[in-house]
Parts: structure tokens; C-alpha cells; sequence
């Protein structure tokens, strides 16, 4: 399956929107340029994955995206509004749009909770008590895993309920960093399955060193070099080859 979404948002503006983003990371005597001049827009329903080697400003770039970082320069627009020049509160509001799958899964569940209350947390409204087993259906877990403890999960189950938290706030994006790295072949595929599923749905925000999982469930291909943007291609573009995908491998050699 592959994520072929890439609508406009219904106001015709990107959903989210970065216009010559910089962030600096460390102190007086060690700085590092995590990004530098980013200009990137993602639309509503759209599927990006974010590529490139190690240290190239990947996950800074999503933390920037998602109203967790704040960036020394440029502006970042959600919805049309800037997030670092509204009050807190509106800010906290934008943040729940996001929904967060992250690369360690186990690490970031509360270890008093089983998976279903793992779930149940991030759960809004009523109705929590059900929502679990119906969001464990939908990432393609049996909903008795609810009762057990993650670390006696597999790590392809556990990234499956970081997925389910992650969908428990109906996020208009989806951000996974690094979601199937580690996992054995089999493992990613369903993440990718669960994934793919929900692109179109919501936008996705894929970051990945591996071309082969851009390639499954992304729309757009974008390549960090450096705190960069170093390229910007449709994912057909790794299948049909061509000069637009010379230029991308040239962009990022180690992947």
C-alpha cells in the first residue's frame, strides 16, 4: 500500500508551512547548525518522508514542525497561523494536532500502564474504555494485548500502540521518527501497512534513513543534508529513476 494523499488544505493554504527556518543547537563553545534555511509545505491529507544520514537535522526539523521547538529563525505556520507568535495556550492547542510516534516506543509509555492504558491516556473525551480495543483493531493488533504490560510486547507490537496513542487524539498529522528502525522485516511491513493506511487520511510525517520505506508510503521525498533541504522530489521518482532521482542519491550517499 502507498500513500497517495497530497490534498490542499480546504482554504487552499498548506497545512503546515516553514519559511527560512534556522535552529542552532549546543552552547558558547559548541554550536551546530541543525537546520539552516529550511522552506518546506506539507498539505493537509499529504504523505512527506524526511531522508537523509545520520545527523542531518531530521528530527530537529520535526520537532520544529510540530510546535516543540522553537526555531532561531524563520517562521513556522499551521493552518495559516504562525505558532510562535500566539499565546501559549493556542500554541498547546496546535500541538495536539500532532500526533507522535517515536523511534523507542517502549521508553516513552509510562511502565505502571498496560498497552490498553497506554492508549487510554492519550484518549479525548469519553468512551475511553472502548476506544483501546477499537484503535488496537484498526493498527492490526488483537485487542487482548490491552491487558498486558509493553515490555512483554514484541517491538513491532509496541510500535503498534505508540501508533494507536498516537491516532487516540485524531491528530491532523501523523509524525513517526524512525518508526521501524530495528524492526525485523516483517515487523515494518505492518507498521508500513498501518501507516500507509492512515496516509490520506491525515497528513503523514515520515522520517527515515531508508529509501525503501519513503518509498512505501510517501508522496514527496525530502532530503536533509546538513540542516539543508537538499532536495524535494515526488516518491515516484525513486521507481521511475531519472535525473530527479541521480540528483537525490547524489544528495544523500550514505542511504
Amino acid at each position: 500500500m502507498t500513500g497517495r494523499g497530497g490534498a490542499p488544505a480546504a482554504n487552499g493554504r498548506p497545512l503546515i508551512s516553514c519559511r527560512g527556518v534556522g535552529r542552532v543547537l549546543g552552547g558558547r563553545r559548541r554550536r551546530t547548525e541543525a537546520l539552516r534555511d529550511v522552506h518546506l509545505d506539507i498539505a493537509a491529507g499529504e504523505s512527506v518522508a524526511i531522508v537523509g544520514r545520520s545527523g542531518s537535522g531530521k528530527s530537529t526539523l520535526v520537532g520544529v514542525l510540530a510546535a516543540l521547538d522553537r526555531p532561531q529563525t524563520g517562521r513556522i505556520s499551521v493552518a495559516g497561523s504562525d505558532v510562535w507568535s500566539v499565546p501559549e495556550r493556542r500554541r498547546r492547542a496546535v500541538r495536539r494536532r500532532f500526533g507522535w510516534v517515536p523511534q523507542d516506543a517502549l521508553s516513552s509509555f509510562d511502565p505502571r500502564y498496560t498497552a490498553g492504558e497506554v492508549v487510554a491516556e492519550a484518549s479525548a473525551g469519553g468512551g475511553a474504555a472502548r476506544r483501546p480495543a477499537e484503535l488496537f483493531e484498526r493498527v492490526g493488533l488483537d485487542p487482548a494485548l490491552a491487558g498486558r504490560r509493553p515490555v512483554t510486547l514484541s517491538g513491532g507490537e509496541r510500535q503498534r500502540v505508540a501508533i494507536a496513542r498516537a491516532l487516540a487524539v485524531d491528530p491532523d498529522v501523523l509524525l513517526a521518527d524512525e518508526a521501524t528502525s530495528g524492526l525485523d522485516v516483517l515487523a515494518q511491513e505492518r507498521v508500513l501497512d498501518v501507516l500507509a493506511a492512515e496516509a490520506g487520511r491525515r497528513a503523514l510525517v515520515l522520517v527515515t534513513h531508508d529509501l525503501r520505506v519513503a518509498r512505501r508510503v510517501a508522496d514527496r521525498v525530502v532530503v536533509l543534508d546538513r540542516g539543508r533541504v537538499v532536495a524535494d522530489v515526488a516518491a515516484d521518482a525513486l521507481e521511475t529513476g531519472g535525473p530527479e532521482l541521480a540528483r537525490l542519491l547524489k544528495a544523500a550517499p550514505v542511504l
